[in-house]
């Protein structure tokens, strides 16, 4: 495997690398999702990495993007750190559970899951008009969940604001389904470990949708928990053997050029147009994952 593995990698382009990586970082910071979903099918598609390999590069290359991107959105007083770090106590044990796990996944299985996975991205980015469009929720849609539904104290410390370039204004909002968000961050942080992706494809939409949070405060507050469920799951792919930093190095340079880019796009532009293209890329990328795990390329 070893000997394979450094075959393999004396091929690899640097250059190809490191572009991979300012794609990744630039779509990955803008969309909250840390990039992964670039990331992992280029190099297993593309480069012909074996797919832990490339998910463990993935999760310590996105740790790189997130830390960028996160720094630049909390300076900006974009990012929730409540809540941040609120659904970091369901996010991190996913994140174990789910790096153990794929250590006895086959690789053709975490093919058709990352697909999967890729095929319900593809679906929110290409067909939510709402949660592509608008970066405020309506203020009717904050007060839909009743007060004894929740925690009045809990809700109440977690209201936030922000000053928002593009609207001009500051937008204030509250936090609502909080055990509803606090049950899906567990699951995005299983998602995260076994597929390399950094759960934001989960986090985004949920606290977007569900939460009643701003997209672009969404966006920031992922990325703030990519950041630290990422290098959970990196530990361990680390402590398995799939992290070589030869990889990484490349990666890293480029997904940090390109997580600084996508953070200034961010604060200025609704992006709708871009994340139709995007989507519609996911779903390519998808179908590309499921002809490989058929073993058809």
């Amino acid at each position: 495997m070893l000997l394979c593995l450094t075959t393999l990698l004396d091929e690899v382009n640097l250059w190809a690398l490191g572009g991979t990586g300012l794609v990744a970082g630039l779509l990955g910071s803008m969309l909250g999702v840390g990039g992964g979903f670039l990331i992992v099918p280029i190099l297993t598609l593309a480069l012909h990495l074996p797919i832990k390999v490339a998910i463990g590069s993935s999760l310590v290359a996105i740790v790189a993007n997130s830390c960028t991107a996160a720094g630049i959105y909390t300076k900006a007083r974009l990012t929730n750190i409540k809540l941040g770090l609120l659904l970091e106590t369901a996010t991190i044990p996913g994140a174990i559970i789910g790096g153990f796990a794929a250590a006895v996944i086959a690789p053709s299985v975490l093919s058709a899951i990352f697909g999967l996975a890729l095929i319900y991205a593809a679906y929110t980015m290409i067909t939510r008009q709402h949660f592509m469009s608008v970066d405020t929720q309506p203020n009717d849609h904050l007060h839909l969940v009743e007060p004894s539904k929740i925690s009045d104290n809990l809700s109440s410390s977690l209201t936030d604001s922000y000053y928002d370039q593009n609207l001009n204004e500051v937008v204030t909002y509250k936090v609502t389904r909080i055990p509803a968000g606090l049950g899906t961050s567990f699951f995005a942080g299983i998602l995260s470990s076994l597929l390399g992706v950094g759960g934001g494809i989960v986090n985004v939409p949920v606290m977007h949708l569900v939460m009643g949070v701003p997209m672009k405060a969404a966006i920031a507050t992922s990325t703030l928990i990519i950041t630290i469920t990422a290098a959970a799951g990196a530990l361990i792919y680390h402590y398995q053997g799939h992290i070589y930093p030869f990889i990484i190095a490349p990666l890293a340079i480029g997904i940090v050029i390109g997580a600084r880019i996508g953070v200034e796009l961010t604060q200025r532009a609704k992006g709708l147009m871009l994340r139709r293209i995007f989507g519609a890329f996911l779903l390519l990328i998808a179908i590309l994952m499921f002809l490989k795990t058929v073993n058809i390329i």
